[in-house]
């Protein structure tokens, strides 16, 4: 949180999936997913959803689908006859209703500006920062000119099979100018690379300045020290 845009009022940074991934979703056409006990041995199932032409359908074909959930390939036995199911008809009416179930029709990582009254108005990130999902953000004024920026990192090395993972990340500074508005700052002018499977960042105050640390899964952490201008 940050009032980026100087009217006094926090605004909020969201990171999200990306643009960059091969799961995709837009207004007319959301991805869900439901979680629920499908087979009755007591742990969760999940079963994601594409909807097409207002319908929604499993994301998965029969194969993956059929090896985590027994049951759907005991009732579907061929590619053909599991070829045009929907949810309504994968799903019974009890499982649908004691399901966790949520839908996304944006996976872009957003600046929500807070218009007041408890309303907030989104609009996507720079292209830069949707190459991969953002897993950690830090709010803070890096070149000293009164604005607010923003540092943030990501990559998602865990994915299903036959799902590539998301490492196309290597952090980024995004520079305000104080209307709510961000230029990306390149590695090679910024300094700041973070390439791995980042979990999160942190800011600490050291004897010689603010320094970022980047947390980053089944590796060291890396520290970078922010010299104001």
């Amino acid at each position: 949180m940050g009032d980026f845009d100087k009217d006094g009022r926090p605004d909020i940074i969201a990171g999200n999936l990306g643009l960059n991934y091969s799961y995709t979703t837009s207004k007319d056409s959301t991805f869900g997913i439901y979680g629920a006990d499908l087979t009755g041995n007591r742990t969760t199932d999940i079963v994601l959803t594409q909807t097409i032409n207002g319908k929604e359908y499993p994301y998965d074909g029969l194969a993956p689908m059929g090896q985590a959930i027994y049951t759907i390939a005991v009732r579907y036995p061929t590619y053909g006859s599991f070829s045009q199911v929907g949810i309504d008809q994968l799903l019974t009416p009890s499982q649908k209703q004691n399901a966790i179930h949520y839908q996304a029709d944006t996976f872009a990582s957003l600046y929500l500006h807070n218009d007041g009254g408890g309303k907030f108005s989104a609009s996507p990130l720079p292209n830069l920062a949707q190459i991969a999902p953002i897993r950690g953000i830090i709010s803070e004024d890096v070149d000293g000119d009164g604005n607010l920026d923003l540092i943030v990192a990501g990559n998602l090395y865990d994915s299903e099979p036959n799902t590539p993972r998301a490492d196309a990340g290597n952090g980024l500074w995004l520079r305000g100018n104080g209307r709510g508005r961000f230029t990306p700052v390149p590695p090679s002018e910024s300094g700041l690379l973070t390439p791995k499977n980042v979990a999160g960042l942190a800011s600490i105050n050291t004897p010689t300045g603010m320094a970022i640390l980047v947390a980053n899964t089944g590796d060291s952490i890396q520290a970078f020290t922010i010299r104001k201008r």
